[in-house]
């Protein structure tokens, strides 16, 4: 019997900003493209698509961030962004993402389990407010 190799590992990036000044700069989004793209590589994963939005992290409807998760759900893939709160910043729609099943990290934090995902997306909630 021949062990076949496992496929790689396959990751969608999400890059937000807040303001349209930071989207037209595009400062803002390449350096988060590039954290991802440099995250992705070091993992030894497959970059297979790449949304972005100009838009608040509370509010959910952001296009980028919906055709993201629905990469990620029709992929399997895993949702990467540089920053948690580059995702979300609702803690409840984090935790309902991982309850959903949906596989996501933030590049600076790369060993970050479940709890403390949500724990620093309720920060990151709570730093909105």
């Amino acid at each position: 019997m021949t062990a076949r190799a496992a496929s790689p590992r396959l990751a969608v990036g999400l890059y937000r900003v807040s303001t349209a000044e930071q989207g037209q700069s595009g400062l803002g989004l390449e350096a988060q493209q590039a954290g991802v793209r440099a995250f992705v590589a070091a993992q030894g994963w497959v970059m297979v698509a790449e949304h972005s939005d100009v838009a608040s992290g509370k509010d959910d409807r952001r296009p980028g961030f919906q055709s993201a998760l629905a990469a990620c759900r029709r992929l399997r893939a895993t949702l990467i962004a540089t920053r948690l709160d580059r995702i979300t910043r609702r803690a409840h729609t984090l935790s309902q993402l991982l309850e959903d099943g949906v596989s996501l990290r933030a590049a600076d934090m790369p060993g970050a389990n479940d709890l403390m995902l949500r724990i620093y997306a309720a920060m990151a909630q709570n730093e909105r407010s």
